[in-house]
């Protein structure tokens, strides 16, 4: 079971970014493959959430230049 949201850094489409909620084991594959739509929906809320600030972060240092 995966969850997993995409995001770009900038409008060229050649920084893309992913993040994934991925189980690693029959019982967290059960946990996840039992969420309900509403639950599996908040869990890729959280992931966006994680994600934007990721891409925020990474945005801001290749502004500012990757040796910087």
């Amino acid at each position: 079971m995966v969850i997993e949201r995409d995001r770009y850094l900038d409008d060229s489409g050649d920084w893309l970014l992913s993040l994934a909620l991925r189980s690693r084991s029959p019982g967290t594959h059960s946990l996840l493959s039992a969420l309900d739509e509403t639950e599996r929906r908040k869990v890729g809320e959280s992931i966006a959430h994680a994600l934007d600030d990721i891409a925020r972060l990474l945005a801001e240092k290749r502004a500012r230049g990757a040796d910087a």
